[in-house]
Order: structure tokens, then C-alpha cells, then sequence
């Protein structure tokens, strides 16, 4: 299993001009995944620092269950190879 944080842009756009635009980190574990996943917007975080993570705002990660079809396939992860 690693560990990947996935940046989310323009959540919350329907509100006043400055505060339209900003972004989340989401943090994902993801069971027997541990491959470059760069090209689907998803960052292998497994061996950095907890500061550094922090300084994303993610404090904890959503466990993805190896049967959760519908999440792998949102984020874009091609499990079958």
C-alpha cells in the first residue's frame, strides 16, 4: 500500500470573485498500488516527511478498499495492470 495526495482545483467557484478558485489536497491509501501515478494527478507521498504533508493541510488519508471499483476508476487508476 502507499500513500498519494491528489490536488483539487476550483472547489467552492460559485461563491464571491476571492474566494472562487482555491484548491484541496486529498490524501488516498491505496492497497496494492505503489507505482508512479504522476500522469493521473496523484503524488506518491509514501516516503515524505509528515511536515511536508502537513504543509498541504492533509492531516489524514482515506483508505481506498482494493474492491472499491468506482474510486479507483474517479481517480483515474488503472488497476489491471
Amino acid at each position: 500500500m502507499a500513500r498519494y495526495l491528489k490536488k483539487f482545483t476550483n472547489i467552492g467557484s460559485a461563491g464571491p470573485t476571492e474566494e472562487r478558485g482555491f484548491a484541496i489536497w486529498v490524501g488516498y491509501e491505496l492497497p496494492g498500488i505503489d507505482a508512479d501515478l504522476s500522469a493521473q494527478g496523484l503524488l506518491n507521498v509514501e516516503h515524505w516527511p509528515a511536515e511536508e504533508i502537513a504543509a498541504r493541510g492533509v492531516t489524514t488519508f482515506i483508505h481506498v478498499d482494493p474492491d472499491d471499483d468506482p474510486t479507483y476508476a474517479k481517480l483515474g487508476v488503472d488497476r489491471t495492470r
